[in-house]
């Protein structure tokens, strides 16, 4: 019986496999909609970023002269189809996450940098999170 649950168990992971190995969507050209929603995302992204920078104040101040995370003001922005017309897009943010060592000045000294991507969703014609 063992052996049939996991012939069981292989065919469907197979056909899971199967159903979502298709070329990725991509948005066309001249889809207006997808403009509006890459500028919108544009702004989006832009407070977001704004909002770190205030955590990232609010975490230095809270460091107290230790290390605390900090920001960069670069990010890049990528819009991505969903299929769904609930919610049509899903918008790739992706920026620095710095670990900042204690030092005197306002700058941060980076000691560690990681990577980070958000995943907001498109929804009701404005961003979500």
């Amino acid at each position: 019986m063992k052996s049939v649950g996991r012939l069981l168990m292989l065919g469907v992971f197979a056909w899971s496999a199967a159903a979502f190995a298709g070329e990725p969507a991509k948005i066309a050209p001249s889809d207006p909609g997808a403009a509006n929603a890459e500028a919108a995302f544009q702004s989006f992204a832009s407070d977001w970023m704004k909002k770190m920078a205030a955590a990232e104040a609010h975490e230095k101040k809270q460091a107290s002269g230790g290390a605390y995370r900090g920001y960069g003001d670069d990010f890049k922005i990528e819009l991505k189809p969903t299929g769904s017309a609930a919610a049509p897009y899903v918008g790739l943010l992706r920026y620095q996450e710095h670990q900042c060592a204690a030092g005197g000045g306002s700058d941060c000294k980076v000691v560690a940098t990681t990577a980070v991507t958000e995943i907001f969703r498109f929804q009701g014609g404005r961003w979500v999170y």
